[in-house]
């Protein structure tokens, strides 16, 4: 016998609509698929530039890290030694700012020429040190490396830099202390302390005669 005719559309309908329906359903679901796909091979690309541009940007991170180091050491030296100097004008005898890896707590440190710690210290009359400031500079600059001239600098009531405790006379030309990064990454700087007593913090390989030359 004859198949039966096929069920009457709905008013309104298109016949056979049911058949596109799912036609465009599967091929929604198809492109999702390969959406979703390229979706995890762009984030793929994505990372991998981005570990690139790390990379390529470590070396000036590192560059600029030792360079802030380095100047925090510059100006924290130079504001103990005009505190230092301060001391000793205000009163009227001499006081000593120690270089040292001790802990800055006490008047009787081991002075050190290569300390990045300091401490201000003033002589008592009747012997002894008093204990003025003191400056944890190691674990604030850790990539910091200090080579000094001397490991005390000592200064009279005048402010002028004078005979020390360990004996050293009264310097006949400037002091100087070298400050350089560990790892040779940043520019380097010298505080020099003048006879007089004041400093200036310089860049010893700028060229002589620029701003910021050490001569």
């Amino acid at each position: 016998p004859p198949p039966p005719p096929p069920p009457e559309p709905f008013p309104g309908e298109q016949p056979h609509q049911h058949h596109r329906v799912d036609f465009q359903v599967g091929g929604s679901m198809t492109s999702a698929r390969r959406q979703s796909g390229l979706t995890l091979v762009e984030m793929a690309i994505t990372m991998l530039i981005f570990a690139i541009l790390v990379a390529a940007a470590a070396p000036s991170f590192t560059g600029f890290l030792a360079n802030t180091q380095i100047r925090s050491a510059s100006d924290s030296l130079r504001n103990g030694l005009r505190v230092a100097q301060m001391e000793a004008i205000k009163r009227n005898r001499p006081v000593e700012l120690v270089l040292t890896d001790s802990a800055p707590t006490s008047s009787t440190v081991t002075a050190l020429a290569t300390g990045r710690n300091w401490v201000i210290r003033t002589a008592r009359i009747g012997g002894g040190f008093d204990l003025l400031q003191g400056f944890v500079g190691a674990s604030q600059v850790p990539r910091v490396t200090l080579s000094a001239d001397r490991s005390i600098f000592a200064f009279d009531a005048f402010g002028r830099l004078t005979a020390d405790s360990a004996g050293n006379a009264a310097p006949a030309a400037d002091l100087a202390v070298a400050i350089t990064d560990s790892d040779s990454k940043g520019r380097p700087l010298r505080v020099v302390v003048r006879t007089g007593g004041s400093s200036i913090s310089c860049d010893p390989n700028a060229t002589a005669g620029t701003p910021f030359a050490c001569s």
